[in-house]
């Protein structure tokens, strides 16, 4: 296979590419290559996906933790078949119960300036579940393949949407992860936590010193 990023000619042969296979998707397969992934476009694909324009634009913005792509793949025929982004190599998700709430909040700041900046590139974002992100001592959402650059929509109307979509996401597949939360905890939990704040925001008034994410959830569910 005959692929080029950034004007480098990559010449693979499909039995040294399938050992740098690392997963599929409904938009691509997915290689790494030295610290890249490369996610290539399948020839058909039943939902929308970054379109090469998108690509450009979306690897121009910086952030930290919300992965976006580094550099735009082209085939053989130099057409536009996919991105490349950042290799996290990943550690165990249960590890996030035992480290320290106050590293746990940074890296919750360091999304919420991400957001922050996705907003101000009216960049909307989707797809967040359990499946695309990574924990490797840090916090990395991992799949930018649903996300979307709109200029109709207003900052503050991307601002609360990208706002609640972190906010499920961050209660359920970090901080409340692998515990069952009866109706009376999910209320006290809504309570604590509303929409129209960061979870960062609540978290700084809310943690204890030294407190672990374990002995933090805890707290809150049965206090």
């Amino acid at each position: 296979m005959i692929f080029y990023i950034n004007d480098k000619e990559y010449n693979l042969k499909y039995d040294k590419l399938f050992k740098k296979y690392i997963g599929t998707g409904i938009e691509s397969n997915i290689y790494k290559l030295d610290n890249k992934v490369l996610k290539i476009y399948k020839e058909i694909c039943l939902k929308s996906r970054l379109r090469e324009e998108d690509v450009k634009s979306l690897s121009q913005i910086k952030t930290n933790r919300i992965l976006l792509p580094t550099d735009i793949i082209y085939d053989e025929n130099h057409v536009f078949c996919g991105y490349t982004m950042k290799y996290i190599n990943p550690c165990n998700k249960d590890e996030i119960i035992n480290i320290k709430m106050t590293k746990l909040l940074y890296e919750l700041k360091t999304i919420k300036n991400d957001l922050l900046l996705l907003k101000q590139n009216n960049v909307i974002i989707d797809d967040l579940h359990d499946n695309n992100f990574i924990y490797n001592k840090k916090i990395y959402l991992i799949d930018p393949g649903s996300f979307e650059i709109d200029n109709n929509k207003s900052e503050i109307y991307i601002e609360l949407f990208n706002r609640e979509l972190m906010h499920h996401f961050i209660l359920e597949n970090i901080i409340f992860r692998d515990i069952k939360i009866n109706k009376k905890q999910k209320e006290k939990i809504k309570e604590l936590f509303p929409l129209d704040l960061y979870i960062s925001d609540v978290l700084e008034e809310t943690i204890k010193k030294n407190e672990t994410v374990y002995e933090y959830k805890n707290r809150i569910i049965r206090s």
